[in-house]
């Protein structure tokens, strides 16, 4: 019959760091001890035969090493010989590499030689040098990507500024072609309502000069001056407001188009009222 496990040592500190535990610092025990741990100081986890655990279970650096070296020592003279025999392949392999590579450095010419490490770091940053045969080349590549890159940023900026030059020529969109409506619209309320959320000023003007009420409402009350306010369409509102739409008109809430407007465009409204006003 295994034995059982420790029981788990019941303390407001962590036994190794002496780290007091909070919300955010939880207390953690090892299985194999039961000593009061952080995390950081019972992150290893390992089986417990022992005590009749066979799963990876919770324990501390301490118990994880020193189960880890009892496994070493208990591995036998297998694991000599074993050891022996990778030892010899790699002195083998070692061996031939250095006459393989003793042979093509007498065939071909000695180029570079690798430098000593004098930073001590795991990755080196030791720089490296070239002999001026292959330094020159590399330097003359770099020159040339360098002045190919400020050649095609240069080169961007006449080519943004040519549509805006063009268009004084009249090779752009003429201002003909932004006042025509977008779609065809039916000559009612409902399609000036629609030409309001497609935002087509063109569009709702047009329908305006063919006799549509400005005051057109749906079922609920909201008018199109409501909706081209909840839109913030600035343009269409003002539209609407020349061609004589009611501001005091109130939907199903009680809201006037201007409690429906936007600051921005509640400012704009008054604004246009103070100067229709004077």
């Amino acid at each position: 019959m295994n034995p059982e496990p420790p029981p788990f040592q019941e303390s407001s500190r962590c036994d190794v760091c002496k780290c007091s535990f909070n919300t955010f610092r939880r207390r953690h025990h090892c299985r194999c001890c039961g000593r009061t741990l952080c995390s950081e100081h019972s992150s290893s986890q390992m089986p417990l035969p022992q005590f009749g655990i066979y799963t990876n279970v919770r324990v501390c650096s301490d118990c994880f090493n020193n189960f880890s070296k009892s496994t070493g020592d208990n591995l036998g003279p297998s694991a000599e010989r074993i050891n022996s025999v990778s030892e010899a392949v790699s002195r083998l392999d070692m061996n031939g590499d250095s006459e393989h590579r003793s042979e093509s450095s007498s065939l071909q010419p000695h180029v570079s030689t690798v430098p000593e490490c004098k930073c001590g770091m795991p990755l080196c940053i030791c720089e490296v040098s070239l002999p001026p045969a292959l330094a020159a080349p590399l330097q003359t590549v770099a020159s040339s990507s360098t002045s190919s890159a400020k050649t095609k940023k240069t080169d961007g900026v006449p080519r943004q500024r040519r549509p805006t030059q063009d268009s004084s020529q009249g090779v752009g969109p003429s201002a003909s072609c932004l006042d025509k409506p977008l779609a065809d619209y039916e000559e009612n309320g409902e399609g000036l309502r629609e030409a309001i959320k497609n935002g087509d000023r063109a569009g709702v003007k047009d329908l305006l000069d063919k006799g549509v009420d400005s005051n057109y409402c749906d079922k609920q009350g909201l008018s199109v001056l409501h909706l081209a306010a909840v839109f913030n369409q600035t343009d269409i509102v003002f539209t609407l407001m020349d061609h004589g739409a009611r501001l005091d008109c109130k939907n199903s809430q009680g809201e006037t188009p201007l409690d429906c407007a936007p600051a921005t465009l509640q400012y704009k409204m008054k604004k246009k009222i103070e100067e229709g006003l004077a």
